[in-house]
Parts: structure tokens; sequence; C-alpha cells
């Protein structure tokens, strides 16, 4: 059994399209859960930061959490943004506020941790979109 202290509320938003006839394909941010899911969030640093920047990173955390069967499907088949604090400010015009210091996105895959449908464990990354 994972011993851990979820006080981190996070808020998960999924990337998709709908098509809109005459205009094409749109994207959609969408939440995922209603209810923030609470984690423990544990920030980079040390060798761990180092080699984040290595790669252009600059901003990272791991995430252990409780498992949850809709946001572990949309974190290994979409893209998501991982609002941190529950921050209702930072999904602008049902967009991710880039500027936002709580946007992240999954960096890396998910764990089911030993496949037991108990706990979750990611890294995440500041949200910049290309």
């Amino acid at each position: 059994m994972i011993k851990f202290k979820p006080t981190v509320p996070l808020l998960f938003y999924a990337k998709g399209s709908i098509y809109v006839v005459g205009e094409g394909y749109t994207t959609t941010w969408t939440k995922v859960i209603t209810d923030p899911l609470y984690c423990e969030w544990t920030g980079g640093y040390g060798d761990r930061a180092l080699s984040a920047q290595s790669l252009g990173v600059s901003d990272m955390a791991t995430i252990r959490t409780f498992y949850h069967p809709d946001v572990y499907s949309k974190l290994i088949g979409s893209q998501v943004i991982i609002i941190k604090n529950a921050d209702t400010t930072a999904i602008v015009n049902g967009e991710p506020d880039k500027s936002n210091v709580n946007c992240y996105e999954l960096w890396g895959g998910v764990d089911n941790v030993a496949e037991e449908n108990q706990y979750m464990e990611f890294r995440v990354r500041r949200y910049e979109p290309k």
C-alpha cells in the first residue's frame, strides 16, 4: 500500500475536436471530471530538475493520486491539461491559459501502480503550447 498525503486539488481538461458544419473542426477543452481530484504534489529538484532542464523543461513535478478510470483513460489517450490548485482562472475562453502558473501537461506516461486500480503516478511539466 502506498502512503501519501493528497493535499493538492487538481482539475483535468482533455483536448478534443468537434465538427461544425460550414466551419470545419474546432478544438475544445472539456473537463474530464467535475470535482477536483486530490493528489500529492512533489516538485522537481536536484538531479531531477537538472535533468529536466537539459530537456528544455522549466518546471516539473511528480503526482501521486487515487486511481480514477476516466482520468486514467484520458491521460493515456488524449492531450490533457492538469490544473494545479483547481485554479478556475487557468481556462480562459475555453482554452488553457499558457501564462497561468497552474497549467501543466503530462510529461511521459501514467502508471496505474501495480495494476491494482488504486493509485496513479505520473509526471507533469509546465504547459507550453507549441
